[in-house]
């Protein structure tokens, strides 16, 4: 199975990215019969740009990936991301390594719908009380 996770770095022994657009990388790798094969860190190419969750989600879907491990994301990549098949699971605060490996001991929760646990940008606005 092809898994992708945001990273603060390029090896399995970084940091997670707690963000999704602006992720400064992700690391691709390969799962197979409980080992990580494969590992392929690759720069987000969409980090800079104007609308780069949406940008990022296309990217991931372009790499065939059938999962994805995040912390945050917004609805519109949300919905990318879930039309393509892909399955989204919660980070754990922990290196790339150790998430990967909590995802193949089934130790990571599946977020099925914005609302079970991905905070979005609509969640952030302020808000204005009416006087």
């Amino acid at each position: 199975m092809k898994v992708a996770i945001t990273s603060t770095g390029l090896s399995l022994e970084s940091n997670i990215s707690n963000v999704f657009g602006r992720s400064p990388n992700f690391i691709i790798a390969d799962l197979e019969n409980g080992e990580i094969e494969n590992v392929l860190p690759i720069e987000n190419p969409a980090k800079n740009e104007r609308g780069a969750g949406n940008l990022a989600a296309q990217f991931i879907v372009d790499q065939g990936v059938e999962a994805l491990i995040i912390g945050e994301l917004g609805n519109v990549a949300f919905g990318i991301l879930r039309n393509a098949g892909i399955k989204i699971y919660k980070i754990s605060p922990r290196s790339v390594g150790k998430n990967l490996k909590y995802f193949m001991e089934g130790k990571l929760g599946e977020i099925s719908s914005v609302s079970s646990g991905i905070p979005s940008a609509i969640d952030k606005r302020p808000r204005r009380d009416k006087i």
